[in-house]
């Protein structure tokens, strides 16, 4: 697919429009991490690549050289030997953001197919096009990819009562984590609106607690719970489910509820005598 239309006629002709998106079905970002986007370029700038050329089958390789010549939204840059193969791998700066896409090999005149390869001595002779990520093809991809325009959900734990703790707030987790808390990371991605999420709190037993249901949430609140805040919303597309498991065992002051995007962490509790219950909310 093509920026902003599907291509029926076989590839592109023009360069220029040799960009497209793939939305996947799971947020593979949260485990493989994620790079960033910009549109600032400059003549002269070090930029580098990583794909896998023909010549190296099965293996990943990396290369950088030079900005030389901009012609927005193409651009040239030399001192880099690639091969085919290689297409469609992110150009990125030195700071880890993404510039461009790899599209065309030099217009080398030994060229004789299906090699296009061009001997690294001329390399600086015979430079490589890429298509720049601009700002209207960024403000694109930000209107148009659901996990762009997402929020990270932290994940905290307290070892003094065994709670997990889940919040959208920064301030929050950086705060629990001065005062003992365990950062644990992203437990998911949410989308900025869905459907609610209420987060109650027990002050009998310091455990918080996370429900979709407005009337649940009111019949805990009649039941002494307090309820603290909307502390995130709920992916209407159902992309992930967010499993809520109870623990039967938890005594007094120890915590009952967890919650978990991942089907391994699920059934290993369950393996150890935890409930599974249902899936409490969906992330994206």
């Amino acid at each position: 697919m093509a920026k902003d239309s599907l291509i029926t006629n076989g590839y592109p002709s023009n360069n220029a429009d040799d960009l497209g998106i793939l939305n996947l079905s799971k947020n593979i970002g949260l485990s493989t991490g994620w790079m960033g986007m910009t549109s600032t370029l400059s003549t002269n700038q070090t930029i580098s690549l990583v794909g896998f050329p023909g010549d190296h089958a099965g293996q990943m390789w990396g290369m950088s050289g030079n900005v030389s010549q901009i012609s927005n939204p193409l651009f040239n840059y030399s001192n880099i030997s690639e091969f085919p193969g290689q297409s469609g791998s992110p150009i990125f700066n030195t700071s880890n953001n993404i510039v461009g896409i790899n599209v065309a090999d030099a217009n080398y005149p030994n060229n004789t197919n299906p090699t296009h390869y061009v001997p690294s001595s001329l390399a600086s002779q015979y430079p490589n096009y890429g298509v720049q990520l601009t700002a209207s093809n960024i403000n694109w991809i930000q209107n148009n990819v659901p996990a762009l325009k997402s929020t990270a959900l932290y994940r905290v734990y307290n070892p003094n009562n065994g709670e997990h703790l889940y919040t959208k707030s920064l301030y929050e987790t950086t705060t629990l984590s001065k005062t003992g808390w365990n950062y644990e990371g992203v437990n998911s991605q949410q989308p900025a609106t869905g459907n609610a999420v209420y987060r109650l709190y027990n002050p009998n037993s310091g455990e918080h607690f996370y429900k979709t249901s407005s009337f649940e949430r009111d019949s805990l609140v009649k039941a002494g719970w307090r309820f603290e805040q909307i502390a995130f919303y709920s992916d209407t597309a159902k992309h992930t489910p967010i499993y809520r498991l109870f623990n039967p065992n938890a005594k007094g002051k120890q915590i009952s509820y967890f919650y978990t995007s991942s089907c391994a962490e699920r059934d290993s509790l369950v393996k150890i005598g935890w409930r599974y219950e249902q899936i409490s909310w969906y992330g994206l």
